[in-house]
């Protein structure tokens, strides 16, 4: 066998023992809202891409969440008589993608009681709630992929609202919300094959050998 023909069949072996392709993930933090923004809010954020160096992507999860705290102001200007009502307060999440795809979304109620406002009284706080929204999602498919592969950012619209209602008697309110963001994309991939320690040490070790003899060859001739 020539020598050349016994360094391409070294090579070859060396990679036939590579260590297997890997199922491993990596995650990147979305962009955030910063906690006391008031809603409404729609926002667009920044999703990192996943870099096909490092593999075949084989799912992606979106997750994100909002702490919202909420609350209601009463004025009574009435001078002889207190007034009641009822006071409600939900909220919802929404995280949309590129070309509309759906990333997420979520519902929650922060409050629903009764209230009454003393008479001749301004600007009361008659009622304070919370609520965590939160979604997460999985995509797969090789048209979401190629959408979030990449190697700068894929952007999502965020929105998250406030519904207020009352009912009972008429009573002047105001209602304020606040809410942060936060989360993450998670990507999960088939890394490439990479040769073991032990892998390159037999492909060196045999083309020294190659070489060695080629040089006894070439003195001998």
């Amino acid at each position: 066998m020539k020598f050349k023909n016994i360094a391409a069949a070294l090579c070859i072996a060396a990679s036939a023992v590579s260590a297997p392709a890997m199922a491993t993930t990596i995650s990147y933090d979305i962009t955030s809202v910063a906690a006391g923004t008031k809603t409404n809010i729609l926002t667009l954020l920044n999703i990192k891409q996943f870099d096909a160096l490092l593999g075949t992507l084989t799912g992606i999860e979106i997750d994100y969440g909002s702490h919202l705290l909420g609350q209601v102001a009463v004025t009574n200007e009435s001078l002889k008589k207190d007034k009641t009502a009822v006071f409600s307060l939900s909220s919802t999440m929404s995280l949309t993608g590129p070309a509309g795809l759906n990333l997420g979304s979520d519902s929650k109620s922060l409050f629903s009681a009764s209230v009454t406002a003393v008479k001749n009284t301004a600007n009361v706080i008659g009622k304070t709630g919370t609520a965590d929204l939160s979604s997460s999602t999985l995509l797969s498919g090789n048209t979401n992929f190629s959408l979030f592969t990449g190697t700068g950012d894929v952007g999502a619209w965020l929105n998250i609202s406030a519904l207020s209602d009352v009912s009972g008697q008429t009573i002047t309110n105001t209602f304020t919300t606040w809410a942060n963001g936060q989360g993450k994309v998670t990507y999960t991939y088939n890394a490439a094959p990479v040769p073991e320690p032990e892998t390159y040490g037999m492909l060196l070790l045999g083309l020294g050998v190659v070489a060695f003899a080629a040089k006894r060859k070439s003195r001998a001739a």
